[in-house]
């Protein structure tokens, strides 16, 4: 079937469907049971079917100690109601529509849905052999503490051989691993013995020992390799038990009906070989040999999608009321126009005033809980989303306690009716109990951000709020700004591109030109002579700061709403220089003044993107001396720091300035990128 016969597929089931499917979630049964059966289906129906009955017909024997989840991931779909009505006559069978997560991660929901002490995720097309059940049932009793991953063979098409024991961890066209047959299955088929990695399509382990896949897993493919290096990491093994066959059906006759590309794969890749700790660069070489000339782009993609500062934290959930939709659709557009993933969380239908914004972070709590974030942030549908916020939020949280649980963070101001929340993992359930009991008693006016405080949440009081109101989310006002770009007379062009791209910049007085200062001998004393002339014509120009940057520089893709939200939070703090990039050794300190953008740097050198204030002008161009009038003092300066970076170190250890850094830092060059400086973690992210 093509792309585009496979498109129209789908398309038309979801049109059929549209209007007509309603299912509902099936309550626990509230029996308690020894083996979870998860299957997580999307637009299957007869495998879904099949995997099912096979169970209910060949494995009778160990039928009163399990329990049935099927979770379906399209429950818009016609089969639907037909899969919502094993529930009915299949005992301890419970259906769940499910829609947050569309990808690979959508497996580690079934075990927040599981109860059973072990749990056992088949694909939905598993065909189980004779036996295997009893078999793994058998081992779980035998092993009842086990942190181990328990995988069997699989079956060739015919179910009369091995087909595979194990994956070798190789690649091969695009996927890493590749099926192996280990003669100790045939050998010795009553013993269990360790293998490196299988495929998924069915295993099984303790439940509570399941380690949990990436929750920004996106689409299909990553998997194999990852998850079972995790249960090693934290202990366990990868076991093949020789008894538990299974049989894959890999056949799509009317094609695959959710989505699967490279992108998505190399970005579950990149993501999850990061996340422990395998070598990310055997993953581009694979691409760059299998896809040949369409990889770089790929790749691109692939890269800016795993250095999103939000990745950070688990999730952004914007607490909304469902009875106004336009400021959700505010926030909606904003987020996507900076590509920021945000959802949205609403109370419960009978939830009354002024408990709604209650309800909605109650509801936010247990998505987070269902989807396994580590850690959540709350925002109102009245917050400004902007390129700066994940960034903010991810200084935060890189500098809050880890004993700190929940946290209010709002700005000067001691009203924290604005705050944003950050909950971490250790408070969702007492939050969400707490919280519940209190939806249904409390009367009269209720401040979410205030209770969380008398519930022990520490508060962080910034110069100004994470997020603007929407009320005043007109240009803030700041200090005049002009940017002044070094450039070579006998190179224009860098010139005509870096005044574009700097142009771009919101709120600057205008971009200016300045001659660049060659010294064949020492450009980096050459660079100092060219500074000064910014710094001259800044003042001349009476700015209120100077953008000083050389003219090959890339900035950040968000740099205009970052650099807009630094220069409010400076317009409250002491300070002399600010850079805006980074050397490779360089080593920021703690976030500076109760600002969320702006780091204490000591030992800064890249001087190549720098912020001035203009109360430094007079004290810089009296330490730097003028080489055409102070010649000789001049070359005594020269002779003593060597570079322009030597000496903005040495006049920040000193006291004469105050230097900072921004954070992150959002210009820099090639040459810094392939160096490893600090904006390397966000190197896809430049506009080069």
């Amino acid at each position: 079937m093509s792309e585009f016969d496979a498109a129209l597929h789908r398309a038309l089931k979801k049109l059929q469907s549209a209007g007509t499917v309603k299912v509902k979630e099936t309550p626990p049964h509230g029996n308690p049971v020894d083996l979870t059966i998860a299957i997580a289906t999307y637009d299957d129906f007869d495998g879904a079917y099949f995997t099912i009955h096979s169970i209910l017909t060949h494995h009778r024997e160990v039928l009163d100690r399990v329990e049935f989840v099927l979770l379906d991931n399209f429950p818009e779909g016609l089969p639907a109601p037909m899969l919502e009505s094993f529930a009915k006559y299949v005992d301890r069978f419970r259906y769940i529509p499910f829609t947050e997560v569309r990808s690979t991660a959508v497996r580690d929901v079934l075990f927040r849905k599981a109860t059973g002490k072990y749990v056992l995720v088949l694909d939905s097309h598993v065909i189980l052999s004779p036996g295997s059940l009893e078999s793994l049932l058998d081992y779980f009793d035998a092993h009842p503490e086990t942190d181990d991953l328990i995988q069997g063979p699989m079956l060739s098409q015919d179910s009369s051989h091995i087909a595979a024991t194990h994956m070798e961890p190789v690649w091969r066209r695009g996927m890493f691993g590749a099926w192996g047959v280990d003669p100790r299955a045939k050998e010795n088929p009553d013993v269990p013995f360790e293998i490196p990695m299988q495929g998924l399509g069915s295993f099984a382990c303790r439940r509570e020992a399941w380690p949990g896949l990436n929750s920004h897993f996106t689409g299909f493919g990553g998997e194999e390799g990852y998850i079972h290096e995790k249960f090693r990491i934290n202990g366990g093994k990868v076991v093949c038990l020789p008894s538990f066959g299974w049989l894959h059906r890999f056949e799509r006759p009317a094609g695959v009906p959710y989505r699967i590309n490279w992108d998505d794969r190399i970005h579950n890749y990149l993501l999850g070989w990061q996340e422990i700790g395998w070598d990310v660069e055997s993953v581009h070489r694979q691409f760059s040999k299998h896809l040949g000339n369409s990889y770089p782009s790929i790749r691109e993609r692939a890269e800016r999608s795993v250095q999103k500062p939000e990745l950070i934290f688990g999730g952004l959930l914007v607490l909304s009321d469902d009875r106004r939709v336009a400021p959700w659709r505010s926030c909606l557009a904003e987020a996507e126009s900076v590509d920021v993933a945000v959802h949205r969380v609403v109370p419960a239908e009978d939830t009354e005033d002024p408990w709604r914004p209650a309800g909605a972070f109650v509801a936010g709590i247990d998505k987070a809980i269902l989807l396994g974030w580590k850690s959540v942030v709350f925002l109102s549908e009245h917050n400004v989303i902007d390129g700066a916020l994940p960034y903010k939020l991810r200084n935060v949280m890189i500098d809050l306690a880890e004993d700190v649980n929940c946290a209010v963070i709002h700005g000067a101001e001691n009203d924290v009716s604005g705050a944003v929340l950050i909950v971490r993992s250790s408070a969702y359930e007492r939050l969400r109990d707490r919280l519940s009991d209190g939806v249904t008693m409390g009367e009269g006016e209720f401040s979410l951000p205030v209770w969380l405080v008398s519930e022990g949440a520490s508060t962080v009081r910034l110069k100004q709020d994470l997020a603007r109101s929407r009320a005043t989310s007109g240009d803030d006002s700041v200090a005049t700004m002009g940017v002044a770009l070094v450039n070579l007379d006998t190179d224009r062009e860098s010139w005509s591109h870096s005044w574009r791209k700097f142009n771009r910049l919101a709120n600057i007085a205008g971009v200016e030109r300045i001659s660049a200062y060659e010294d064949r001998a020492n450009p980096a004393i050459g660079f100092a002579v060219s500074w000064r002339r910014a710094i001259t014509r800044a003042a001349e120009k009476e700015w209120g700061s100077v953008l000083v940057a050389a003219d090959n520089l890339d900035l950040l893709d968000v740099s205009s709403s970052i650099l807009d939200s630094a220069r409010s939070e400076l317009d409250n703090l002491e300070w002399d220089v600010v850079h805006l990039g980074h050397d490779p050794k360089s080593h920021d300190g703690t976030l500076f003044g109760d600002s969320s953008l702006i780091r204490v740097s000591a030992e800064n050198r890249g001087v190549h993107a720098v912020l001035v204030n203009s109360r430094a002008y007079e004290t810089l161009l009296v330490a730097i001396p003028d080489p055409e009038s102070q010649s000789a003092e001049f070359a005594q300066w020269a002779g003593r720091y060597r570079s322009l970076a030597e000496f903005v170190v040495d006049a920040g250890a000193s006291g004469m300035l105050t230097c900072l850094s921004l954070s992150p830092g959002i210009a820099t060059n090639r040459t810094l990128l392939r160096s490893g400086a600090l904006e390397s973690e966000y190197s896809r992210r430049f506009t080069l």
